[in-house]
């Protein structure tokens, strides 16, 4: 006799206002499974798990658990039946410390009052589980790393005796070893006979540990559940969005011209002696590993960290860049590696967010905004970079992570740049929208502009980058002016203090 799968689900469908985000979806998992889930941006995945766990009630379909007829009202219910999810944005509370966090709202006590001996206890046991021997639990959440972090919320989830984890891009923040480490344990949850139903985008991981993959457009299955064993990641591809992509990196005839950007000595807290030029109509790339001290420099040269030493020329004429302003007007923008709180004002719409940066310039005879004016502006270059859907009056946490970026990267092009700062363009973005991204990347240098990338993937480095500079620990180790026979060990050599 076939046992029943853990969870399935049966022609699933989730209407909202003027949207079928779920049309007659097929889903199952099963126990010591790790099952895939993909699909583009806006293809239906986080409403899917919302609908697992409780959020979202199906309009249409049915639900099982283990072969049983199941209606899940809220999270509590989820979680009552052993379903967790790992969110992205992870949940904890940094102010609290890591025993605080591991039995918020679900507190042990005793007498009536908390048994923190216990909890202590069982906390120390449970991060054991998850490879975290040595840690101190009395110390606060905000102490931690973004891996170590995320190891506290796997064990949380498992001393509650969960059956299914639900893991959402939970790559997206580690560095390579950290990577590495959560794979190899997700490999061991599952030989334990925990469901894992992974969330992400970057198909080498997911084929990596993946048993079965469900791809989702649209809202809609595209194709089978299939096993991940054999599939090509252009076969998955096709799946996902409908079509072959003949370039990851789209190509482009280079029209380099003269050095704009010169930084010199460039010293901050987390970097020194930042020697580097930066010529119109190129992509400059920096590769390093977390706590290189890339980021830092990014914000150094934008004005929101202040420099400690050093001199920033563009076009030939030295500048003061001592706050964001400065940078602004002398057309410095910077993408942030985290657009949602610095790049975008979430509760507000598309024109909002837009024509933040320079509002004064959208100012009627008599001082007032003029909001039709605002309107036609961001339109024109919302076309341009084809952001979808064209609802400029919607709320940009609406928008998937893909167009949030198209969004930030509108209101720089409406406060005419020059320099363009892009730190982890593509973070948290589908294999669709990362060509279309980089193909917004070009048009930007096609206009003799000039881009700073920053990535933490080598193959975004050497794919898009005319040069590529590599640092550690805060210094700079190398600048590469030929990419083009470059490859990904030396690049990582030069990363980790070598030559």
């Amino acid at each position: 006799m076939t046992k029943s799968p853990l969870l399935e689900m049966k022609k699933v469908t989730k209407i909202f206002p003027g949207v079928k985000a779920l049309d007659k979806v097929d889903f199952s998992i099963n126990e010591g499974e790790i099952h895939l889930l993909l699909g583009e941006n806006g293809a239906g995945k986080s409403t899917l798990i919302k609908t697992i766990v409780g959020i979202n009630k199906p309009d249409e379909g049915e639900m099982f658990w283990q072969g049983q007829p199941l209606v899940i009202n809220s999270i509590d219910d989820a979680y009552s039946l052993g379903i967790a999810v790992i969110y992205q944005e992870l949940s904890n509370v940094a102010c609290l410390s890591v025993v605080e966090n591991m039995f918020l709202g679900n507190e042990i006590k005793k007498n009536g009052f908390i048994d923190w001996k216990e909890q202590r206890r069982q906390t120390i046991e449970a991060l054991k589980v998850v490879g975290l021997k040595d840690i101190n639990v009395n110390q606060p959440m905000s102490a931690l790393g973004v891996g170590q972090k995320q190891l506290v919320e796997i064990a949380k989830a498992l001393a509650r005796d969960a059956k299914l984890l639900i893991m959402d891009e939970p790559t997206s923040s580690l560095s390579s070893s950290e990577i590495e480490a959560l794979l190899n344990l997700m490999l061991e949850l599952k030989n334990h006979g925990v469901a894992i139903l992974f969330i992400t985008h970057k198909l080498d991981e997911g084929q990596k540990v993946g048993d079965r993959v469900t791809v989702l457009k649209d809202g809609k299955n595209s194709g089978r559940t299939v096993p991940v064993k054999g599939l090509t990641e252009d076969q998955i591809i096709r799946m996902m969005v409908g079509r072959e992509l003949t370039e990851k990196y789209p190509t482009r005839v280079p029209n380099i011209g003269d050095v704009f950007l010169k930084c010199k000595n460039l010293t901050g807290e987390k970097f020194t002696n930042i020697n580097f030029e930066l010529r119109k109509g190129e992509i400059l790339g920096i590769f390093g590993l977390i706590g290189a001290g890339r980021t830092e420099l990014a914000r150094g040269i934008f004005g929101a960290d202040p420099l400690i030493d050093g001199e920033v020329i563009i076009d030939g004429t030295p500048v003061k860049i001592r706050n964001v302003r400065d940078a602004i007007k002398n057309g410095i923008v910077l993408l942030s590696e985290n657009r949602k709180e610095d790049g975008l004002i979430l509760i507000h719409d598309v024109v909002d967010n837009g024509t933040v940066v320079n509002i004064q310039e959208f100012k009627n005879k008599s001082g007032f905004i003029d909001n039709k004016k605002c309107q036609i502006a961001v339109r024109e270059v919302a076309e341009q970079l084809n952001l979808r859907p064209m609802h400029l009056n919607k709320e940009v946490l609406n928008f998937s992570g893909g167009n949030q970026q198209k969004i930030v990267i509108i209101k720089w092009l409406l406060t005419n740049g020059k320099i363009f700062i892009f730190d982890e363009p593509t973070k948290g973005v589908d294999v669709g929208a990362k060509v279309e991204i980089y193909t917004i990347m070009n048009s930007i240098l096609d206009r003799g502009d000039s881009i700073i990338m920053i990535s933490s993937e080598i193959e975004e480095i050497l794919g898009m980058s005319n040069r590529v500079m590599t640092m550690y620990d805060g210094r700079v180790t190398g600048i590469i002016e030929n990419t083009s026979s470059l490859d990904q060990e030396t690049v990582l050599a030069m990363a980790t203090g070598g030559e």
